[in-house]
């Protein structure tokens, strides 16, 4: 996603490792600064925030920091989508650009669902599906030749001969009349 206004701030965002997987997080205390926002009003926005159980879980893991003076203070890392959650419900200039940026990002992914790129891998996926529906039907046809050498082939041979060998008689029996 393209979002300058992330890119603007350096340290709003640091890959963390958590779970095993490298993943893009941020804190409470970062998103105050970058909203102009005191940290309280951040911490409460999360506290009070109306998602699932589930989403808070993935999304929100309280952490402390140290203030100024060395004492240990609450804060939240948050993750991705976390951040995206609560911005979106900020307001003022800086929440609003982050608002267009993001609604900006969506329209860039939708022009390259819609453009050529896609058109071409559209026709790839088009073009290898007829060629699989194309090696199907010759695969069926080539069991049907193969049931046709092995059974049918043989019978209607054995049954011509069987009729050829019963005409012979008659044929010649004619010719001497």
């Amino acid at each position: 996603m393209n979002m300058p206004i992330l890119a603007r701030n350096e340290g709003l965002v640091k890959v963390s490792q958590r779970n095993e997987s490298k993943e893009v997080t941020t804190t409470s205390l970062k998103v105050a600064e970058f909203f102009n926002k005191r940290h309280t009003e951040v911490l409460r926005t999360i506290q009070n925030l109306e998602c699932s159980p589930e989403f808070r879980q993935r999304n929100f893991a309280s952490a402390e920091y140290l203030d100024k003076q060395g004492k240990p203070r609450p804060m939240i890392e948050m993750t991705k989508d976390g951040f995206t959650f609560i911005a979106m419900g900020f307001t003022g200039k800086e929440a609003a650009k982050f608002k267009e940026d993001y609604i900006n990002a969506f329209n860039e992914m939708h022009n390259f669902l819609n453009s050529e790129q896609l058109s071409l891998i559209a026709q790839f996926n088009k073009a290898l599906l007829e060629f699989e529906q194309a090696s199907d039907i010759a695969s069926q046809a080539g069991r049907t030749l193969s049931v046709f050498g092995r059974k049918i082939k043989p019978l209607a041979a054995e049954k011509v001969a069987d009729i050829e060998r019963q005409i012979q008689p008659l044929l010649f029996s004619e010719d001497v009349a």
